[in-house]
């Protein structure tokens, strides 16, 4: 008989052993399920590569008095516009394609920038956005946000040199401030230059590198010799500065750099001066010495009267106009981009750009508040906090004020979406991707839904007003209708995904009471669906999250659960919407 238990009680345990790893495999296939159906939604927006023209009528809501715009934009990706006389009015630019990478919730917001003659911003419009309407209105009417942009220099600076600390608009936030991204990017892109579009040689890194057998560059080069060891930097001045202006034009310097970024003695590349005069620069040794061994910090701090620079003999104007271009190169290439991964492998250019994006996060209060309850939760918890009526309540009001009302950080159908197929911008809001990414990776992995028990400001409302089970108020829905309602949250589901699948601009915010929560900026309608809801959960406890929440249910699927290892219907319809999915996106 003991050993019959033994037996026994090993069969049971082999047997739970069996069922959890069956569930685990059967999960990461849900998983792997839902990150297909991601996969096989198109983005909402058209990617644009090329900027197209404005239209007149665009125009003209900046400018009134515009009548013609060019056929053609200018090198800078500008379009003059002239009125009924012929006379130029400035030009203007659109955002796009350099704003691709500049996402708000669903996509890019493209903007139209009014220019003076004098290439300073006048003026800013919205064209165009794949963000949710409220959102997209909420930045038009905000007069405060687009005066900020006005004075910038095409350079995206102001007059006096600074770069402005750009606010975003309240309950509008990762729009706003995706668009400023978009602005800046446009107004900061390099060009490069027309004047000296010559690229690196071989034989010119060979005049400072004699054993060089290769540069890998345009207008900044690594040089490497045979063995693929690097030996130094070779840059043209005249891609980053060329309006430095001598006797007659602009030179352009070859500038070489050791491994520790010293200067090795200058060379004059190509000039617009008159030749004696180049000639004389040239040849003058003293003139170049002063800049030899200098650091690129230490070239860009040089201050050519400070240091009584007087220039060549015979050649003042030219060498001066050198001794100018210099320093202002030195500042121009340790702020650029490329410079500062210059010869990095791949991985360290993406270690870069993760490091970039971390120093320029925006923490608002809104994210400090959210970040802050992500954090006490786990310790509420772990110490029994919430098993206290009273603390659990203080905790749901909490959450319904403070990410609620206040931060409006609620998860939706139309932001994951909006962030599966147009990426996260999260250095614009970092608590809301935090909340997101807490809410999504704990249900599939801890068995736990902190989200909809704990962070859900709507589910949180519903528990504070919820009737008790003798209260008079409480209705009790007939069972036919509960047992029907309860389709409704995968119904929801598979009907956004379709329109989404077939319509990727849809918006989709409609179909979940959640944006009435950003209520400075939120429709009546919208505000209107929010309360109406909480007015059911009322009479019926939890009515919308129980029988109406689509998100809700999509985390509740999601869930690892004692019946994980089961095949039920909503797998199966999953798995049926995904081979549909992948067939329409091929036919398409």
């Amino acid at each position: 008989m003991p050993h019959a238990k033994a037996q026994l009680q090993y069969s049971r345990t082999a047997s739970r052993q069996t069922t959890a790893w069956r569930g685990r495999v059967v999960h990461a296939i849900r998983i792997g399920m839902l990150i297909g159906l991601l996969a096989c939604l198109p983005s909402p927006h058209q990617r644009i590569e090329v900027a197209s023209q404005p239209s007149l009528d665009q125009i003209q809501r900046l400018e009134p008095a515009a009548r013609t715009i060019a056929d053609t934009a200018d090198e800078s990706g500008r379009w003059v516009i002239s009125d009924s006389n012929r006379i130029p009015l400035g030009s203007v630019a659109r955002t796009l394609p350099e704003a691709n990478g500049s996402v708000g919730y669903r996509g890019p917001t493209e903007a139209l920038l009014l220019f003076d003659q004098q290439n300073i911003v006048r003026s800013i419009a919205v064209l165009q956005s794949h963000d949710t309407d409220e959102h997209v209105d909420a930045v038009k009417n905000s007069p405060e946000f687009l005066k900020q942009f006005q004075g910038l220099t095409w350079g995206g600076k102001l007059a006096d040199g600074s770069v402005p600390e750009i606010d975003g608009v309240s309950g509008a936030t990762l729009t706003s401030l995706a668009m400023a991204g978009g602005i800046l990017s446009r107004l900061g892109v390099a060009t490069g230059s027309l004047v000296f579009p010559e690229p690196l040689t071989l034989a010119e890194a060979k005049s400072f590198f004699p054993t060089a057998s290769q540069i890998q560059g345009d207008r900044m080069a690594v040089v490497k010799d045979e063995s693929g060891t690097t030996l130094g930097y070779l840059i043209r001045t005249g891609a980053l500065v060329d309006d430095e202006i001598g006797y007659q034009g602009p030179t352009s310097v070859l500038i070489g750099l050791d491994l520790e970024h010293r200067l090795l003695r200058p060379k004059i590349r190509h000039s617009f001066d008159n030749e004696p005069y180049v000639d004389y620069v040239r040849q003058e040794r003293s003139f170049w010495k002063r800049f030899e061994g200098m650091t690129l910090e230490e070239l860009a701090a040089f201050d050519p009267p400070a240091e009584e620079v007087e220039g060549v003999s015979g050649a003042t104007m030219t060498s001066m106009a050198i001794a100018y271009t210099l320093p202002r190169f030195a500042t121009e290439l340790l702020a650029d981009e490329e410079w500062k991964t210059l010869g990095q492998t791949p991985f360290q250019k993406r270690l870069y750009a993760v490091q970039e994006s971390t120093q320029t996060t925006r923490l608002s209060d809104a994210d400090i508040a959210t970040l802050i309850a992500l954090v006490l939760l786990p310790l509420l918890i772990r110490f029994g906090a919430m098993r206290q009526t009273w603390l659990r309540r203080l905790w749901l009001f909490g959450v319904w004020l403070v990410i609620g009302l206040y931060a409006g950080n609620l998860l939706s159908l139309a932001l994951l979406a909006g962030w599966a197929t147009s990426g996260i911008t999260w250095q614009l809001a970092l608590g809301l991707v935090v909340l997101a990414i807490v809410s999504v990776v704990i249900p599939p992995t801890r068995r736990g839904n902190p989200y909809c028990n704990h962070l859900c400001p709507h589910g949180a409302a519903q528990q504070l007003i919820r009737p008790k089970n003798k209260s008079r108020r409480k209705w009790n829905l007939p069972s036919w209708l509960s047992k029907l309602l309860r389709f409704l949250p995968a119904v929801t589901l598979l009907l956004v995904y379709l329109a989404l699948l077939i319509r990727p601009a849809t918006d989709v915010s409609f179909v979940e009471p959640f944006h009435g929560y950003l209520w400075h900026l939120a429709s009546w309608s919208a505000i209107a669906w929010t309360i109406s809801t909480l007015a059911i959960a009322f009479f019926v406890p939890m009515a919308y999250c129980r029988l109406g929440c689509p998100t809700g249910r999509l985390l509740d699927w999601l869930r690892l659960k004692g019946t994980s290892h089961q095949v039920s219907r909503m797998d199966l319809a999953v798995a049926g919407l995904l081979i549909f999915a992948i067939s329409y996106r091929i036919i398409t």
